[in-house]
């Protein structure tokens, strides 16, 4: 690269110099002036419309507002440009951010950015270009005299970034406190920082790929080049490879969120098919709840294999995997229908659940700790999982609508058919009802499957930064402890949760005398409820509310309102098991969260392993409470056994937020 030096003897003649020279090389233009002289206006237009000027450094320079004009006017179109540096340049602090948010934010080829010695640039400024730009790969910001405050924007808006790989924010006025948040920066791993300098301190994740291990400078006084150069030639290619990694990063984490709500569907249409089943296979409440129990052992036998997947390969792995799997067994209703058993119909549920196994176990990890900061992971998850509930509404509007046919037949009429040999057919109606749905499911599956297997997924990290290695034992032994109890926890709530729901519809019909599709409707409902309370408990956590307090007040409230449920079982106890799922909505995402915060790389997809393994919690409750039911004669007993379940959350939400208090550890 030829260095060509434009001083104030020779800014009038400016042009003559760099069209004169008969090079193809590409040129570094160095315009430095000790403070005097005013550029004249053809020397910009002489600089930024060669395209062999790759660098231009601006040293000891005074502009004016004409020259912040024309710069960021040029700087906006400027597509040849790869490294640009302000130093020592004295200029309106108005004029400097109309440089760079006019400009350089637009810009879409300058990679290397110096701001050094300037005492009039404002620290916001900077923060919304880090936020705005994508195409800067390292910025130097040393000797500005940025205060905490100023260090504190930049640190969040890093956050949001997902191409800068080195920052240098040494030699200003950050104190100790700022300073450990942009080592929690790095900590957290950062998508594509590598390496943050403040002061004479480095801080370098080892787990990326780093250009730059030095604190280097290039001293353009000297044309000596002391830092790596970025390869000139392949800038665009460059700019399109950082545009594609945060399109794809995006679209990766909108694909998982979707997922959500696809595994609610047959999660919720299991409601559905211990009704559907009870009748086309005339099943007593505890064989019906089979299904369940089907279901969940399928969670609970692969959630430790799913977890050896994704610590073997990744999450994408592991994502495809268990959608394969999802919409196989949802095909597999098929031949089971013709078969006319029971069996094979649990058996394709199993290898459901399997996938689902698969799917939650990489899934709520990934929103919780792949997808941002660790300490907002509980509202991230409760936003993502929030998308549940409306798959779970979609089932049970699909099974209301396409699997119940609306023919209740009472004993005279079954006898009745009986006599005329008519009953079978009649059975064999109600099982073929089950097939359409699950086939459009199982095809909407295998397409999630392809578009999941097409966008590029992030790189699943499984080492950490040294410093997340050295954590206090009093930290570490506080994830094991919530973790213990997390799991506890989980598994008390899955339980209740299916249970609550698998047996309303019957709830409703044997104390309300409505039809099963009025029942399936406000089956419905709740689940509106349910997305609802999702939505609000993120947003109550949003605005500062402890996710372990607003835990234990919606676990002790459904207590309440399920004792209600057991002793006015009318039209009263019918509302109160409706308003549940109000409450019961936050509890999945947040005891998930809790019970993994803290962890990392491997620990971390194992912790999620078994926490879907408490899944097992539905397939326990569900025959126990067709169990008890049977025995009693009494529906309404059954649920004591969800009250008992939330009772156990809201102790496990205390316990969190006592240990967390007494730590003084944000959990």
């Amino acid at each position: 690269m030829r260095e060509i030096r434009i001083s104030d003897v020779n800014f009038s003649s400016s042009s003559i110099v760099l069209l004169s020279s008969n090079t193809n090389e590409d040129i570094h233009v160095i315009l430095s002036a000790n403070g005097r002289l005013k550029i004249i206006p053809s020397l910009w237009t002489s600089i930024f419309t060669d395209t062999r000027v790759r660098r231009l450094s601006l040293i000891d320079l005074q502009l004016y507002e004409s020259d912040a004009q024309i710069l960021a006017k040029y700087l906006c179109e400027q597509v040849y440009l790869i490294e640009l540096t302000f130093d020592s340049v004295r200029l309106h602090v108005h004029s400097f951010d109309h440089i760079l948010n006019e400009g350089l934010q637009k810009n879409k080829s300058i990679q290397r950015l110096t701001l050094t010695n300037l005492d009039n640039i404002d620290a916001s400024t900077i923060a919304s270009l880090i936020k705005h730009n994508n195409t800067i790969k390292y910025l130097s910001l040393t000797n500005n005299g940025i205060s905490s405050d100023g260090a504190a924007l930049i640190a969040d808006e890093l956050r949001t970034n997902y191409t800068l790989i080195s920052i240098d924010i040494s030699h200003n006025h950050i104190s100790e406190q700022i300073a450990i948040e942009f080592r929690k920066i790095l900590n957290e791993s950062h998508p594509s920082l590598t390496k943050i300098i403040l002061n004479n301190d480095q801080i370098v994740d080892e787990n990326l790929p780093i250009v730059d291990q030095h604190s280097t400078t290039m001293n353009i006084e000297e044309g000596i080049e002391n830092e790596p150069m970025l390869n000139d030639n392949k800038h665009i290619n460059n700019e399109v490879q950082s545009k594609s990694k945060n399109k794809f990063r995006f679209l990766s984490t909108i694909l998982v969120t979707c997922l959500f709500f696809l595994w609610g569907v047959p999660n919720q249409l299991n409601g559905v098919l211990i009704r559907q089943f009870s009748k086309a296979f005339v099943l007593s409440s505890f064989e019906a709840g089979l299904v369940q129990s089907a279901f969940y052992m399928g969670y609970f036998i692969w959630a430790l294999p799913a977890a050896y997947v994704l610590r073997r390969w990744s999450y994408k792995i592991g994502i495809i995997l268990g959608l394969i799997l999802f919409g196989t067994g949802s095909f597999l209703f098929w031949p089971a229908a013709y078969i006319g058993k029971y069996e094979p119909f649990l058996m394709s549920l199993f290898i459901i659940a399997t996938g689902l196994a698969f799917l939650e176990t990489a899934a709520n990890p990934f929103i919780a700790n792949a997808a941002g900061p660790t300490q907002s992971s509980e509202k991230r998850l409760n936003i993502a999982q929030a998308f549940n509930p409306l798959g779970a509404i979609t089932g049970v509007l699909i099974g209301t609508l396409f699997i119940f046919s609306g023919v209740e037949l009472n004993e005279k009429q079954i006898e009745q058919m009986r006599f005329n040999k008519t009953y079978d057919d009649y059975l064999k109606t109600e099982r073929l009802r089950v097939v359409r749905p699950y086939a459009v499911i199982g095809g909407v599956t295998y397409l999630f499957a392809l578009l999941i297997a097409i966008v590029p997924f992030p790189v699943n990290k499984t080492k950490r930064n040294n410093q997340d290695n050295q954590q206090s034992n009093e930290v570490n032994t506080l994830c094991r402890t919530l973790f213990f109890f997390s799991i506890i926890a989980q598994f008390a709530y899955v339980g209740a949760q299916v249970g609550t729901w698998s047996y309303f519809i019957q709830y409703a019909q044997d104390y309300v005398q409505v039809g099963e599709k009025t029942s399936g409707y406000l089956l419905t409902g709740t689940l509106i409820m349910f997305a609802l309370g999702r939505f609000i408990a993120a947003l109550l956590m949003h605005c500062g509310l402890s996710p372990s307090i607003l835990l234990a007040t919606f676990a002790f409230i459904n207590v309440i309102l399920i004792v209600i449920t057991v002793l006015l079982p009318n039209i009263i106890g019918l509302v109160t098991l409706f308003i549940t799922s109000f409450f019961m909505s936050l509890m999945f995402p947040t005891i998930f969260a809790l019970g993994i915060k803290g962890m990392s790389g491997q620990t971390e997809k194992l912790g999620s392993s078994l926490l879907v393994m408490a899944i097992i919690g539905g397939a326990i409750f569900t025959p126990l409470m067709g169990l008890i039911a049977v025995k009693t004669k009494r529906l309404a007993l059954a649920y004591t056994l969800p009250g008992g379940a939330y009772f156990i959350v809201g102790l496990y939400a205390l316990l969190a937020y006592t240990l967390t208090i007494e730590r003084n550890v944000e959990v």
